[in-house]
């Protein structure tokens, strides 16, 4: 993006949300949808507290504990602000839960509120299980830092990196000072923004929507619309020496495996292009420049098409199709956006998920994401000053309205990580037909897909 410099300089544009981050600013009030990543880590012991409070301590004083502060004219970008309470406390219950009930602990601690606007935009949670085991989640909005940048944070955290927080303080600038401000701000954004509306006014209202994605609209009712469902997840945990070999026996690498199992994964949940049966992988490759890049999401968006029955067998032709991905080829659409970034804060809340939906005609594709975060840093994993025994990383989206799960034909998120010898693969899906799909459900769908694979996984659900 342009304002990449000054996303890392210390400038005044440095404070406003940069292009993407707004526009996923405006798609959250829009629609109301919180998408956010959670890293749990579990010990064999008990965890040290007062450790754990001085890494929290250390990753509020980062500068990406922040706030989004709307504008005070409504077609400025917002600003990011300190929030009022720098430290928010550590979530701890008194009673001690079943081992059993640790993704129901988890997905509780998910569901707790957050906002990037209000408060909290994180916290953190620990919880005790019967079998002596302890563990600790860490919960944060995508709209402040996307997953990757999180761990970096909590890393940086963990190892005492001085990273100091020189956002303003929420309210600390009058009405008048915050107008001239969004004043200059909106001036030097305005070649962009013409540019923008423009080329929205010359193409994007001119497509036709797809018959299908008109036809789907139609059938949301009133009710379907505030009907909000809650995405069953799963998460699996396998040996890398499994993993590693499951890839070498198909012909893949670490790398190459993990689309090949999704799109197998996709394929056994019945979420497949209509018209020829293939997977349209959503793969998200990470592009931030250390920490100093202050966007929130820092990350390209690129598309595979694949078929899914051809990788449970052989995955040379993933290897050739993930080479030309990271060329540059076959970028998704998301991309196609970049120029109409600037135009958004002009546009009524109400036209902005409208343009999406003329941007992502879901008629026919229903996408996969499927994100790999790599090795993740072995301090990582010393939170409270020691190593624990695993930690996992996954997506979780929360107050997700029905009429967005029939516009898109469902749902299916795939996050894996891998720490020390282990590798996590966190699942979130849901489909519509030939019925809604059920926890248990997925966790039986998820069993087959490695069972195809050839891979044993303890599973948690």
């Amino acid at each position: 993006m342009p304002e990449t410099n000054d996303l890392i300089n210390n400038s005044v544009s440095s404070h406003r949300l940069a292009w993407l981050d707004h526009l996923a600013y405006q798609l959250f009030r829009a629609t109301g949808r919180n998408q956010l990543m959670q890293c749990l880590w579990i010990y064999d012991r008990e965890v040290d507290l007062a450790a754990l409070q001085r890494t929290t301590e250390r990753l509020a004083a980062l500068s990406f504990n922040r706030l989004i502060e709307p504008p005070f004219l409504p077609w400025s970008r917002p600003k990011w602000v300190k929030p009022a309470n720098m430290i928010a406390p550590i979530d701890q219950t008194s009673g001690m839960l079943p081992r059993s009930l640790f993704m129901n602990w988890a997905n509780g601690h998910a569901r707790m509120p957050i906002d990037p606007v209000t408060g909290p935009a994180w916290r953190i949670g620990i919880q005790l299980f019967d079998d002596g085991t302890t563990a600790i989640s860490f919960v944060g909005s995508h709209l402040v830092i996307d997953g990757m940048g999180a761990l970096r944070a909590i890393d940086a955290a963990i190892r005492e990196i001085d990273l100091p927080n020189d956002y303003k303080s929420r309210g600390e600038e009058g009405w008048f000072t915050r107008c001239i401000s969004d004043v200059r701000q909106s001036i030097e954004d305005a070649p962009s923004t013409f540019f923008s509306l423009a080329k929205i006014a010359r193409d994007s209202y001119r497509r036709t929507v797809k018959p299908d994605l008109q036809q789907s609209e139609r059938k949301i009712d009133s009710f379907e619309r505030e009907s909000v469902i809650e995405l069953p997840s799963v998460t699996a945990t396998i040996e890398a020496t499994t993993w590693n070999e499951c890839a070498s026996r198909l012909g893949g690498n670490s790398q190459s495996l993990l689309p090949g199992f999704v799109a197998a994964l996709a394929s056994n949940l019945g979420r497949c292009r209509s018209s020829d049966g293939a997977v349209s992988l959503l793969i998200p490759i990470d592009r931030r420049l250390g920490l100093f890049d202050r966007r929130a999401l820092a990350i390209e968006f690129h598309s595979l098409t694949v078929t899914p029955n051809h990788f449970k067998t052989d995955l040379r032709q993933m290897n050739t199709l993930l080479k030309a991905m990271l060329r540059g080829a076959k970028k998704n659409q998301i991309s196609t956006l970049t120029a109409l970034l600037p135009a958004i804060a002009w546009i009524p809340r109400k036209l902005i998920t409208k343009l999406v939906n003329r941007m992502f005609a879901y008629a026919d594709e229903q996408p996969v994401s499927c994100s790999n975060l790599g090795d993740l840093p072995d301090k990582l994993g010393y939170i409270d000053g020691a190593p624990c025994r695993r930690v996992v990383a996954r997506a979780v989206d929360v107050n997700v309205f029905r009429a967005d799960l029939e516009r898109s034909h469902g749902h299916l998120v795939v996050v894996s990580s891998r720490y020390m010898d282990t590798i996590s693969l966190s699942v979130e899906a849901f489909q519509m037909k030939p019925s809604l799909t059920t926890t248990n459900e997925l966790r039986l769908i998820l069993e087959k897909t490695l069972s195809q694979l050839g891979m044993n996984a303890k599973i948690y659900s």
